[in-house]
C-alpha cells in the first residue's frame, strides 16, 4: 500500500509540472512582453471549457470534407495566388520575344515674335508688323496656332535570338511547372490528412465509449462487492481491488476524452477551419476590435454517462 500511494504521489508531481509547462507556454502566447514580468509568476490559468464529446459525431461524406478543406486550407490557397503570379511573369517574358511596334504623333505650336533689330537701319526693308511685338503677341500666336507643327511615324522593333529573353521565359516555364506541381503535392496531402483525421477522430470516439462502458462496469462491479461485502460474502481486499480498478479505469476514461480532444484538434486542422471552431474572426483582428461580447462558459459540473 506505501509503494502505491508513493507512487501516486510521483503521478500527481508529474501532473503538476506538466501543468505549469504549459501554464508558462500560454502565459508567453497571451502576454505582449512573455513571461519577463516578475508578476506573472504569481498569475495562474484557471480552465474555463469543459472537455465535451458530442452525443453523435455528425460527419458529412468524404467526398464534400475534402472539397471543404480544399477550399478553406490556406496553403493551397497560398499556392494559388504563387502560380497565379507565375502565371502572369511567364506571359511578360512571352511578351518580351513577340515584335514591337510603336507609333507615335506630336503636334506642337510655334510663335514667331521680337522686336526690329535697330542696327539694320531699315536695311532690309520694314518688317511685318505680324512679328512685331512681345509676349502678348507670342501667345496669341500660339493660341491661333498659326505656326502648327505635325509628326506622326512608327517604330518596330523585331528581336533576332534575343538569348536573355528567351532565357527569362524558359525559367518562367520552369517555376510555372514547380509552382503546379506544388500545388499537386498539397491537394494530394490535403485529401491524406483529411482522411487520417477522419480515422483519427473514429477511433478516438471508439475508444472513448469503449472507455466509458468500462467505467460504467467497474462502477457496477465495485456497487456489486460492496452489497457483497455487507453480507458477508466478500472481503475487504476484493472491495479494493474494484475501487482501484475503478479508479484506472476512471483515469482511462478521462485520457480517451482527451485523445478525442487532440483528434477533433486535428480535424479542424485538416479541414482548415481552426479559427472558425474557436471563433476567431479575420476582420475582428484586422479592426483591432471584437464585435462579440465576451460570455464566461457555465461552470456547472457535467454529469456522467
Amino acid at each position: 500500500a506505501a509503494a502505491e500511494v508513493s507512487s501516486v504521489k510521483e503521478n500527481l508531481l508529474i501532473a503538476q509540472t506538466n501543468v505549469a509547462q504549459q501554464e508558462t507556454v500560454l502565459k508567453n502566447a497571451l502576454s505582449r512582453n512573455g513571461v519577463a514580468s516578475a508578476w506573472m509568476d504569481d498569475v495562474h490559468i484557471v480552465t474555463l471549457d469543459r472537455i465535451q464529446v458530442p452525443e453523435k459525431e455528425e460527419l458529412k461524406p468524404m467526398p464534400e470534407l475534402v472539397q471543404q478543406a480544399l477550399t478553406q486550407r490556406p496553403e493551397l490557397q497560398q499556392t494559388r495566388i504563387n502560380l497565379e503570379s507565375t502565371l502572369i511573369s511567364l506571359k511578360g517574358s512571352r511578351n518580351a520575344l513577340l515584335p514591337t511596334l510603336q507609333a507615335f504623333a506630336d503636334f506642337t505650336n510655334n510663335a514667331l515674335t521680337g522686336d526690329p533689330n535697330a542696327l539694320s537701319n531699315g536695311a532690309n526693308g520694314t518688317p511685318d508688323p505680324y512679328v512685331v511685338g512681345g509676349y502678348g503677341n507670342l501667345l496669341g500666336q500660339i493660341f491661333r496656332r498659326n505656326y502648327p507643327n505635325y509628326t506622326v511615324g512608327f517604330s518596330l522593333n523585331i528581336a533576332f535570338r534575343n538569348r536573355a529573353a528567351q532565357a527569362d521565359y524558359v525559367a518562367d516555364q520552369l517555376n510555372l511547372r514547380q509552382a503546379e506541381l506544388q500545388l499537386q503535392r498539397f491537394v494530394n496531402q490535403v485529401r491524406v490528412d483529411v482522411k487520417n483525421a477522419v480515422i483519427s477522430l473514429q477511433q478516438a470516439r471508439a475508444r472513448y465509449e469503449t472507455a466509458v462502458a468500462t467505467r460504467v462496469l467497474a462502477q457496477q462491479t465495485l456497487d456489486a462487492e460492496q452489497k457483497k461485502f455487507q453480507f458477508g460474502t466478500s472481503s475487504i481486499p476484493l472491495v479494493v481491488q474494484a475501487q482501484r480498478d475503478l479508479n484506472n479505469d476512471q483515469s482511462a476514461e478521462i485520457q480517451s476524452m482527451a485523445n478525442y480532444t487532440h483528434a477533433k484538434v486535428a480535424f479542424n486542422d485538416a479541414m482548415g477551419r481552426t479559427l472558425e471552431e474557436n471563433g476567431i474572426s479575420m476582420e475582428e483582428a484586422r479592426s483591432g476590435q471584437v464585435a462579440r461580447q465576451s460570455l464566461i462558459p457555465d461552470l456547472a459540473p457535467t454529469p456522467k454517462k
